[in-house]
């Protein structure tokens, strides 16, 4: 039932209730009521729901922006239409920008700090208290998440975990392992280290890096996360890889036979949505943490919620494509020329 505002100490408790204000705000913004409409809804004053948005606004829930040629409603019309087609459970777009002046590698910083910044307002709305947190890692858009992230409430009870171990022997800020961390320690949470190599030599090694008790802990439960969330990455980052001697120039140009479009956790994807990986036997290498062509079941069975960011750049559409075809994503974060473009071949 509604909450009934009675007095100075409901409406104070009501103004610092993070789901109130969102509430609010999308009743005003997204779905056009007016303050009077809202206030009969909800019970309150119409003072109290004018004090709601500029609440709203104050603490970052709402952005006024002037987004150029764009028409009024225009972005919640396309995220409509691409989420229907792309058959998402839920699209979130900011105003992306031309790409058609860059190069198809260059990434647009702006948006990608907008993209980053919706995902994190976006991630933080969604956070409970009970839920299991994985991620992935990443500079792009993984760290201007936590960058941007602005925590509204302490959750000490969720737990935050990384999808995949150490890809070099030391760390960096694009690390999941850093990544699961400062997460955690942003909401007041419980976080666990998945101290494992990423790539490991072959199957056996697979297996007796699991059965390590601290090991086997992340392992299992990065599987029980209701929230994984990850970006997408092109496949020539596998490049750095090489450079690194992490991969051999033998494994790149097995992968590059198959032409691959996506790289998740360096699990890598073809245009169709097939796992390159898989393709090949044996495989051209082995991974410690989630296997990420998995999640395709672990969303049909339902309960949880897999967020893909990324965009921004002309590199990302493809592998965003690729990506959804391998229904590896029920969430994705993106811009609204990078939405626009992916519904040219569906």
């Amino acid at each position: 039932m509604p909450e009934i505002v009675q007095g100075n100490a409901s409406e104070a408790r009501l103004l610092a209730d993070e789901r109130f204000l969102r509430k609010i705000a999308y009743l005003y913004y997204e779905d056009g009521h007016s303050q009077e409409t809202i206030a009969d809804m909800v019970f309150c004053s119409r003072q109290m729901i004018g004090k709601a948005l500029q609440r709203a606004r104050e603490r970052g829930i709402v952005r006024v922006a002037i987004v150029p040629d764009l028409n009024a409603g225009y972005l919640r019309n396309l995220s409509r239409d691409v989420r229907l087609q792309l058959g998402l459970e839920d699209l979130i777009l900011v105003a992306g920008s031309n790409m058609n002046t860059i190069a198809p590698e260059d990434i647009l910083g702006d948006v990608v700090i907008e993209i980053a910044s919706a995902a994190a307002d976006y991630l933080d709305q969604l956070l409970t208290d009970a839920d299991i947190l994985a991620v992935s890692g990443g500079r792009t858009f993984m760290r201007n998440l936590v960058r941007y992230t602005k925590p509204t409430k302490i959750l000490s009870h969720l737990q935050v975990v990384a999808t995949i171990g150490f890809v070099e022997p030391r760390t960096n800020y694009g690390d999941a392992n850093l990544i699961a961390h400062d997460l955690a320690e942003a909401y007041g949470a419980s976080h666990l280290w998945f101290p494992a190599p990423a790539f490991l030599r072959d199957e056996a090694q697979v297996e007796e890096a699991r059965d390590l008790p601290v090991v086997r802990e992340g392992y299992e439960m990065m599987h029980r996360a209701n929230i994984v969330l990850t970006s997408v990455f092109p496949p020539h980052t596998n490049e750095e890889l090489v450079m690194q001697h992490i991969l051999s120039q033998e494994q790149r140009e097995a992968i590059e036979a198959y032409q691959p479009a996506a790289d998740i956790n360096h699990w890598v994807f073809d245009a169709q949505g097939r796992c390159i990986n898989e393709l090949l036997t044996p495989p051209p290498y082995f991974l410690s943490g989630l296997e990420i062509p998995r999640l395709k079941d672990t969303i049909k069975q339902g309960g949880t919620k897999v967020i893909l960011v990324a965009g921004g750049s002309p590199a990302y559409i493809p592998a965003i494509r690729a990506a959804l075809r391998a229904e590896l994503a029920n969430i994705l974060v993106t811009d609204h020329v990078t939405a626009q473009l992916l519904l040219r071949d569906v």
